[in-house]
């Protein structure tokens, strides 16, 4: 939906999207863990995912304060 408005991402933080995936199946599909869903994502693989999550986040801040930075100059 995102890419129809013209947002997109830098390829750098597009490519690493793909982490999340395993967040999501296991949290909305617990047997999907193949465990104790707790027991299947390790401190380093989620300390990774944060970083990633908070660099999107930081993209997208800065992305909306320059479309009203824009929209306030027209």
């Amino acid at each position: 939906m995102l890419k129809k408005c013209g947002f997109k991402l830098p390829e750098e933080l597009e490519e690493q999207i793909y982490i999340f995936n395993k967040y999501y199946t296991i949290t909305r599909y617990p047997d999907a863990a193949n465990g104790l869903p707790s027991e299947s994502v390790d401190r380093v693989e989620a300390e990774r995912a944060l970083r990633i999550a908070e660099e999107i986040i930081k993209y997208i801040k800065r992305s909306i304060e320059r479309g009203e930075e824009n929209s306030q100059r027209t």
